[in-house]
């Protein structure tokens, strides 16, 4: 079966787990920024990865409309973050990022990345240093005291066994 990976990555993880998906398939792996290069009805699977920002998967309206033309193909979409992968916002993510009809077309899978401050753009930085000064003036739980602990620093949650269920999905 003829497969290509599309990813867009910020910070390094959605990368990661595209170029280990692109070992194990041997398959075409592509960058969004080229993503007009390549013609993707040629392919009979096609995953697109990218990370997930203030609660959206970027650039996943773009796939989504890909999709509309691929009807017959096998989709899939990874998205990653720095939650653990049993945390209840990844459902609430997929439940706000795909309608039924989507989830129907396009199957979702979540990979755990983690958070990268070197590789952040200042607004990203910003961004994370305000959600640890809310977390940090509201952190009554145990959780959200972990949580605020957790994000201090960069860390990294990619593992290649992660990618087990995306891979059987891609390979059936």
């Amino acid at each position: 079966m003829k497969t290509i990976i599309l990813y867009c990555s910020k910070t390094g993880f959605t990368r990661q787990y595209a170029q280990w998906l692109q070992e194990e398939l041997r398959c075409d792996c592509v960058p969004f920024s080229e993503r007009n290069t390549v013609d993707l009805s040629q392919y009979q699977a096609i995953a697109f990865g990218s990370g997930c920002y203030v609660g959206k998967i970027r650039k996943l309206d773009w796939f989504k409309k890909q999709a509309q033309k691929l009807r017959g193909k096998r989709l899939a979409v990874f998205f990653t973050g720095a939650m653990p992968p049993d945390a209840p916002d990844v459902h609430r993510l997929e439940r706000e990022n795909f309608t039924p009809e989507e989830l129907r077309a396009i199957k979702p899978f979540y990979l755990q990345g983690g958070l990268n401050y070197k590789q952040m753009c200042l607004k990203d930085k910003l961004l994370m240093a305000g959600f640890r000064k809310m977390l940090k003036a509201h952190a009554d739980s145990s959780k959200e005291k972990v949580m605020l602990q957790n994000i201090q620093h960069s860390f990294d949650k990619t593992s290649r066994e992660s990618l087990l269920p995306l891979l059987d999905y891609l390979r059936q």
